[in-house]
């Protein structure tokens, strides 16, 4: 059917079934399916006492339940118009017909009593009628207003011809004749039998009530067991009026109870080019008639075959509001339940609404067109396929990279479009039952299990989604989701499985919203029924703000129907009496006024007994203190008294938002009810900090306004509040706080140094300075129990409490007292800061301070405070020390001497302590100093570590400690030997060594050094040099080769070298002319062999043992020398080595040293004899130790 653009202004017509009144409603357009009426639909706990006829068992029952129910609702309820449509629209909207009558001239509009009765007179039986009704034929109407027939054909109709059918037809209106109804009593019933000849091309009529003011002559339209009924006389005179309806419908026209009704009556015709879609009212008895079959197979199945439930999907969709209901449903779908909804009741099934959310996730796939990770980056780099890495661009392609292809490149980081992704059968579905309702509009919940295939009378995905979205998993997977929002019918036999899962649903809306509208002065059984529900609901729906709305609604339907037991009943299920919030102060004035005192006395007792909360009751009790002073009632004004009285003697759980009607308490009641009465019993809840600080803020705050006997009295209620906050806190507290990162949200334990520094001040601030000592105790306690989270270790607090601590002593105005109270916490987190351990005292692995410049900063900042360098002697020990690494001591006595410098040390005792604690410092450096494991940030040689920390203890006065550091380089550490130690790491030393006690002034005949070298010298000679080999390099290995290749020279070379092997990769004719260099030396040992993987091919020579003894001789002997030259010349060896000097030179040079000079010899002091009879690879027998 054609649609037109609508009216701008509509005014509803007052339907008769709803019982409303026929107030106009304003609308912005027109309502295409009027509201239908189901005005005998009553809740199915309406019929639960009624007999259940008994059916006679079925001759032949329906064996598939599902099946053939859903067939019956394909074939016979598949019409989706109405059969009748109804509309006013406001006589600024409708055009004006500027109707003329042949004979009597114009007519005014709106119609007046003169032109009624000119009209009445002018009919064709003019003379005298029973009925009321008096008509005159088209022929003799004419409409001045050619925007008449334009609006009935083009706008008016088509609203109309759109409602009454689904079929897409566009009917045009004739005009039949002009009817005038004056004041009768008569009744009018008319009912047009439905032709189905198709030359008959009228489907119904069409009734225009034009402008004219009227009472009565109510409409009722009924249809195959629907009604509807109107009422158009409310501003009859102000509107123009539209009924259609299909030939078939009743109509039945009450007389006019006073003035004129003038209306035109048009046939609603098909096209004759459209005869074949000829939409016409169902016939539903044959329809109606296969349901009760089905139903009543269903209801006396014995098989155990029958479905539990069935979910028809209804045809149109509708939104989920507090309103909805069956009067909520239009075409097909308000057809179904009209006709259902009378078999239900004869048969004992229950009918209900159910929205439902139904997901369908599906994944996608796309296509790839850039290159795969193997063909760009594959094992031998060839690009696309095989031996294609060396064609246009294959030398890039070889390596991955193709600076040529750039285009490549885009495409695999190009975003493939969401249109390129193909959707995958493998759907996943999922539904979601949203809301379930009676055909009243009432929630109820309902357990059921139900699934998409479920559903019958059609398919979720025949309309379009009603959200949809698309998330990549991939580049070329992801998940197109599909969200449907539909409604569906469910139906069940009562009593059977299914009506064991239901109970009272979310009625909170429903209810509130129609006992708000209510009007009643006593409570009509379907309130009465409200009730009960919504107070269940109470009970078992605990919706904070939900149950303050059904306090007020209840309280004020309570008032209305004066039933105060109603009231005491809603009062109790909603919780009133132990959240007087629920209904509010005023609202328990206002039932106080209503119901009077005796009444409602036991449940305002129990109010203030049961509330938890003491602001809630002291403030209720303060507006009913003030009442009783308004309304001049003793007996109440005795009661609040008492139970003020009971209430501060029995404060229930207190919290920081009380605290204002506490000090107001301390106002009214004075200090000593405080003191007395008061704290006892917050001392008994044991109450958390931030109760007790913002209390005392208070206290201190308002202690001048508070009445005592005493002035002291307030002031010792604070110490007693300050001690308490001390006792209460815990040594390392955590806090519990929400993620600000991924995942964000997530609660996660944090430390709360804070909270303790927050007590401290505290402490400060109120003159209680000595509880410090007693946090500090506690604090010191709880780290050598290892009662703290490990997550938190006692010296994060501390190195966030210390600075903010040290702020606060130095504002006060006597900070030596402070330093004298906190100096015991100083020294403790000195001893956290400095400690190591990585274990707590009950075994759990912990993080020690990693002491970084800014804890170092802390720590000597802290020292000052706690007594300077005296500070660090007691804290920085051993013990507190073990487990650090050299360079974090290193680091620490370096910001020593940087903080408390030596000259600084006035007296002979600051000055013992300050050398001490460098002293002990440089010991423990030097004690966890370790060549193989060097540290990584350092990236050199064990050299030019060892030589750093020499220029250590140069650098910080301790060169005393340099004996205790060498003594400590010369043992080999656990993963070393001693030949490798002396040879790798003592051997290069020494020359660098040498080289720094040059610069210093120091040579190698001072001691410690001169041990160091002598035992690093002999070490050399023993463990290292090997004894010189006695058999040279056979001649024909030194000639070997010829002279102009360039392998031979390298082949020469490694025969000379104490290199085992050599490898050449070279073509096959230089690899030919190399076996053939090495053919004759096979009787030598020498083995050589072709290795054939890869191109070339490469040609492997091994040589015997013997041939490298004299190379690694060689080698050795040169680092030998290195070692002595670094002792000075000859004689300055021979002054170092005494008498070892002949058998070390001998067995390092491989040769008896040259004879001294004789003025070089006399500075030789006392030598013994000399090896001279050592030979070159002859052991000798004195041998140094390590």
């Amino acid at each position: 059917m054609e649609l037109v653009a609508r009216p701008t202004e509509v005014i509803d017509i007052a339907d008769d079934s709803d019982g409303e009144g026929a107030t106009p409603v304003q609308k912005s357009s027109p309502q295409l399916g009027p509201e239908n009426s189901f005005s005998d639909f009553e809740s199915d706990e309406d019929d639960e006492n009624e007999n259940e006829v008994e059916q006679k068992p079925l001759i032949a029952p329906s064996t598939d339940i599902k099946e053939d129910f859903g067939a019956a609702l394909e074939e016979g309820f598949d019409f989706d118009g109405v059969f009748a449509f109804s509309q006013r629209y406001a006589i600024s909207v409708a055009p004006n017909p500027c109707l003329n009558i042949d004979g009597l001239g114009t007519v005014g509009i709106p119609l007046s009593e003169r032109d009624a009765r000119a009209i009445i007179a002018a009919s064709p039986n003019g003379g005298t009628n029973t009925t009321g009704t008096w008509e005159i034929p088209a022929e003799k109407i004419h409409f001045a207003n050619p925007g008449w027939d334009i609006w009935i054909q083009k706008t008016t109709g088509v609203a109309a011809s759109t409602a009454l059918t689904a079929y897409k037809i566009s009917p045009s209106f004739a005009l039949k004749k002009l009817v005038v109804h004056e004041p009768s009593s008569h009744t009018t019933h008319y009912k047009e039998p439905i032709d189905d000849d198709e030359s008959n091309p009228k489907i119904g009529d069409f009734i225009v009530i034009l402008p004219g003011t009227f009472e009565g002559a109510q409409l009722q339209l009924r249809h195959a067991g629907q009604t509807k009924s109107l009422n158009f006389a409310h501003q009859s005179g102000l509107s123009t009026s539209v009924i259609a309806a299909y030939s078939g419908v009743e109509h039945t026209l009450c007389g006019v109870s006073s003035g004129y009704r003038l209306s035109l009556v048009y046939d609603i015709v098909q096209p004759i080019t459209q005869a074949g879609y000829r939409p016409v009212l169902p016939e539903m008895q044959g329809a109606t008639q296969k349901l009760h079959n089905i139903m009543l197979s269903w209801k006396q199945d014995t098989s155990g075959e029958a479905p539990e439930f069935l979910a028809c999907l209804l045809q149109h969709k509708y939104a989920k509001t507090p309103n909805f209901r069956a009067k909520s449903l239009t075409g097909a779908d308000a057809l179904l339940v009209s006709h259902l909804h009378p078999l239900a009741r004869e048969l004992k099934f229950r009918i209900y609404l159910a929205h439902i959310t139904v997901t369908i996730d599906i994944p996608c796939e796309a296509e790839d067109d850039g290159y795969d990770h193997e063909e760009r980056c594959g094992y031998g780099g060839y690009g696309r396929g095989y031996g294609g890495g060396w064609g246009r661009h294959g030398r890039y392609r070889r390596y991955g990279y193709d600076p040529y292809d750039d285009e490549d490149e885009d495409d695999e980081d190009r975003e493939i479009d969401e249109v390129e992704f193909e959707e995958n059968d493998e759907t996943e579905e999922s539904l979601v039952v949203t809301q379930v309702v009676d055909l009243q509009g009432m929630p109820v919940a309902v357990d059921l299990d139900l699934e998409v295939d479920d559903l019958l009378n059609g398919v979720v995905t025949d309309e379009a989604p009603d959200k949809q979205s698309f998330d990549r998993d991939e580049r070329t997977t992801a998940t197109r989701t599909k969200v449907y929002n539909r409604t569906v019918l469910l139906i069940w036999p009562k009593d059977g499985d299914a009506d064991l899962g239901v109970s009272v649903g979310d009625v909170y809306d429903y209810a509130c919203n129609a006992m708000k509208n209510s009007l009643t002065v006593s409570p009509t059984k379907k309130e009465k029924k409200l009730v009960d529900q919504l107070l269940e609901c109470c009970r078992m729906r605990r919706q904070e703000p939900k149950l303050r709305q059904a306090v007020q609604v209840l309280r004020e339907s309570a008032d209305r129907w004066n039933d105060v037991e109603m009231l005491l009943r809603a009062v109790r299920a909603c919780g009133v009496d132990k959240n007087s919030d629920l209904m509010g102060l005023e609202g328990f004035v206002s039932a106080y006024q209503a119901f009077g005192w005796d009444a409602l006395k036991d449940f305002y007792t129990e109010a203030m007994t049961n509330d938890e909360s003491n602001a809630r009751r002291h403030a209720l009790l303060a507006r009913l203190t003030q009442m009783a002073v308004d309304e001049e009632d003793a007996e109440v004004s005795a009661w609040c008294k008492d139970q003020e009285d009971r209430i501060l003697r029995s404060l229930s759980k207190i919290d920081a938002a009380q605290i204002p009607w506490l000090t107001d308490l301390g106002l009214a009641r004075g200090g000593e009810f405080l003191r007395d009465v008061i704290f006892p019993q917050l001392h008994a809840q044991k109450l958390h900090r931030s109760f007790w600080i913002p209390f005392i803020q208070q206290l201190r705050l308002r202690m001048a306004d508070i009445t005592t006997t005493s002035p002291t009295v307030v002031q010792g209620l604070i110490v007693q509040c300050v001690t308490e906050t001390v006792r209460t806190l815990a040594a390392f507290p955590t806090k519990t706080v929400k993620s600000t990162t991924y995942p964000v949200g997530v609660k996660r334990e944090e430390k709360n140094s804070e909270a303790v520094l927050q007590v401290m001040k505290l402490c400060i601030t109120t003159k209680n300075e000595a509880l410090c000592s007693e946090i500090s105790t506690k604090m010191r306690d709880a780290a050598s129990r290892g009662t703290y989270s490990p997550q938190f270790p006692p010296w994060l607090y501390y190195a966030e409490l210390s600075p903010a601590l040290i702020t606060c002593i130095q504002s006060v105005a006597t900070p030596n007292t402070l330093d004298t109270i906190f100096r015991p916490f100083f020294l403790d987190v000195i001893a956290s800061l400095a400690s190591a351990a990585r274990v707590s005292p009950t075994g759990s692995p912990i993080t020690p301070c990693p002491l970084s410049d800014s804890h170092k900063s802390i720590m000597m900042s802290v020292a000052r405070q706690a007594g300077g360098i005296s500070a660090l002697q007691q804290r920085l020990t051993a013990t507190t020390l073990k487990g650090h690494d050299t360079a974090t001591l290193q680091a620490l006595v370096r910001s020593v001497v940087k903080e408390f410098p030596r000259q600084q040390m006035n007296d002979a005792g600051l000055l013992q302590a300050y050398s001490q604690v460098v002293i002990a410092l440089v010991q423990l450096a030097i004690d966890t100093f370790n060549t193989a494991t060097p540290a990584p940030y350092y990236q050199t040689s064990p050299s030019d570590q060892m030589i750093r920390m020499v220029q250590f203890c140069f650098e910080l006065g301790a060169q005393s400690q340099c004996q205790r550091l060498l003594l400590r380089l010369i043992p080999p550490p656990a993963n070393s030997t001693v030949p490798q130690h002396v040879s790798k790491v003592l051997a290069p030393f020494l020359p660098v060594l040498q080289r720094y006690l040059v610069s210093r002034r120091l040579d190698f005949h001072a001691e410690p050094y001169k041990k160091f070298a002598v035992a690093v010298v002999k070490s050399f000679a023993e463990k290292v040099m090997p004894q010189k080999p006695s058999e040279a390099i056979p001649v024909q290995l030194q000639a070997i080769g010829c002279r102009a290749c360039a392998e031979c020279p390298q082949l020469r070379a490694f025969f000379l070298s104490d290199q085992l092997t050599i490898s050449f990769s070279r073509a096959q004719g230089i690899r030919t002319h190399l076996e053939g260099q090495l053919y004759p030396l096979r009787t030598l040992g020498v083995v050589f062999e072709t290795i054939r993987l890869g191109s070339p091919h490469t040609l492997k020579i091994t040589k015997p043992a013997s041939m490298t003894a004299l190379g690694l001789w060689t080698a050795n002997s040169q680092a030998g020398k290195t070692l002595l030259k670094a002792l000075g010349d000859s004689a300055m060896q021979m002054r170092i080595l005494g008498a070892d000097y002949q058998w070390v030179y001998a067995r390092i040079h491989g040769a008896h040293p040259a004879p001294l000079p004789l003025t070089n010899a006399n500075h030789v002091n006392a030598q013994k004899r000399t090896a001279a009879d050592v030979h070159p690879g002859v052991p000798v027998s004195k041998k140094p130790r390590i």
